[in-house]
């Protein structure tokens, strides 16, 4: 895709205010080229949350191919995700 955004890891790619008054600002986390933005989290903000792995995607970011096996090397497995999210509700709660 001609144009397209290059991002880098620290480039901020949205942020999210939450019913509680928090808010977080989400990263990029890898360097590549800004693909897709999901307007849908716009009109529907809950998907965030109802659907994260599927429609609540905030962004499609390309890797260089370079680098790509670099990134997903780095990645945490579904498992190692879900225990780091278990740790962190455990230690808020």
């Amino acid at each position: 895709m001609q144009g397209a955004q290059f991002l880098t890891e620290l480039a901020p790619l949205c942020r999210i205010s939450c019913s509680d008054g928090e808010e977080y600002t989400i990263y990029s986390c890898i360097r590549g080229r800004l693909m897709e933005v999901n307007e849908n989290i716009l009109d529907n903000p809950t998907i965030l949350q109802e659907k994260p792995s599927t429609e609540g995607y905030i962004a499609v970011v390309l890797p260089k191919f370079e680098e790509s096996k670099t990134i997903t090397q780095g990645l945490l497995t579904q498992k190692e995700y879900e225990e780091v999210l278990l740790k962190r509700f455990n230690s808020t709660s």
